[in-house]
């Protein structure tokens, strides 16, 4: 049985807001285009709406380049506003890391 190879992944550590919005896409977009398909929230300690329109613009960013990336570990709270917005569905979420 072969060991799985570790997906190539975002994980920010800092806050997702809209003081640090700019500084996090320009990461966003490096780390996409050195092929990172896994974008991990868990260790965010803060996000707002800015958060839910970086990760739109990454998800277009990766449409663009033809790479399917996964979302995992949103926090509720910003899970809540992508609810209340109405853009859920076009962020690729998973429940867990596990995925």
């Amino acid at each position: 049985m072969s060991e799985a190879v570790p997906q190539p992944c975002w994980q920010p550590t800092a806050a997702l807001t809209f003081d640090t919005a700019a500084a996090m896409r320009e990461e966003a977009r490096r780390v996409l285009t050195d092929g990172a398909l896994r974008i991990d929230l868990g260790s965010v300690p803060e996000a707002d709406s800015t958060a839910l329109a970086l990760l739109l613009d990454v998800c277009r960013e990766a449409a663009v380049r033809r790479q399917t990336i996964d979302i995992v570990g949103m926090p509720a709270g910003l899970r809540s506003l992508a609810d209340l917005y109405g853009v859920t569905e076009l962020l690729p979420t998973r429940e867990s890391n596990d995925a």
